[in-house]
């Protein structure tokens, strides 16, 4: 797609929810020892490829590949690679919580793997780093404010799917919806329907749409890079510039952006 500009803005194609060999389950599979081998360098190289802009890199309860990608992705630029285009990394981990709903904590680009390993000490992870064996210590609304308290975002995962905040009930829900620091989710069917209790608080929270991928490629209906992703309107990418385009965004998932509209979810075959 072609860019398109308004007052120093543009549309940036952006991966909410990618992981790397980092994760436990990355590459799972009959060629998982191989894929599991896959480097930095690679991995960037197969986003850049997918014509991706940003990329929140959020494996399971770790930031461990962080540092290692960002090494990467200067060495690419200084060695002319052909396939070489700027992707902007955001920091992030999908976080396991107790009562057991996944989150992503999304954190600005200039983050660190130390800056994520102190947000999983704060919210006390009880688990293997990149493993999702465990959960944390303190409940969701403490995460979620651990993760704003370091100027992160923080979005429920695939909320209609295992793990996800819409398959929880009574209390739990009830409080998650109250939280006035939750502001986006990670949709994975638009029709799906959400709980009566979202409808009654008529809340209408920013739906976005990541690849989840956990191989560099895939057939129809898979998820790899460049398959799922959401268009954000942004200027420089940063973590300021991702929350106005999140509050600002429409209630469509599917709306077009030549008409202005801060956030289009886009899912390719």
């Amino acid at each position: 797609m072609t860019d398109r500009k308004w007052n120093g803005a543009r549309w940036r194609k952006f991966d909410f929810h990618a992981h790397t060999p980092a994760s436990d389950d990355y590459g799972k599979g009959t060629d998982q020892a191989t894929l599991k081998q896959r480097t930095p360098r690679e991995w960037l190289l197969d986003y850049m490829r997918a014509g991706i802009d940003c990329v929140a890199v959020t494996d399971h309860n770790t930031g461990a590949w962080i540092d290692q990608l960002k090494e990467a992705l200067e060495e690419l630029r200084a060695d002319g690679h052909s396939d070489y285009r700027m992707v902007y990394i955001f920091p992030g981990m999908e976080l396991s919580v107790n009562g057991g709903i996944h989150v992503l904590a999304i954190l600005d680009p200039s983050k660190t793997t130390s800056d994520l390993d102190v947000l999983r000490g704060a919210v006390d992870y009880q688990g293997t780093p990149g493993h999702s064996d465990g959960v944390t210590r303190k409940s969701f609304i403490e995460v979620v404010d651990a993760i704003a308290s370091v100027g992160g975002i923080s979005i429920p995962a695939h909320v209609d799917e295992s793990n996800g905040l819409f398959q929880v009930t009574g209390t739990t829900l009830q409080h998650v919806l109250d939280c006035k620091e939750v502001f986006a989710l990670e949709l994975m069917n638009p029709t799906y329907q959400k709980p009566q209790s979202y409808i009654d608080k008529s809340l209408c929270w920013t739906e976005i749409l990541g690849s989840d991928a956990h191989h560099p490629s895939g057939n129809v209906g898979e998820r790899y890079p460049g398959s799922h992703f959401t268009w954000v309107k942004m200027g420089s990418p940063s973590i300021e510039g991702l929350r106005l385009a999140l509050l600002d965004a429409p209630p469509s998932r599917f709306a077009d952006p030549t008409r202005g509209l801060k956030i289009l979810t886009n899912t390719r075959p």
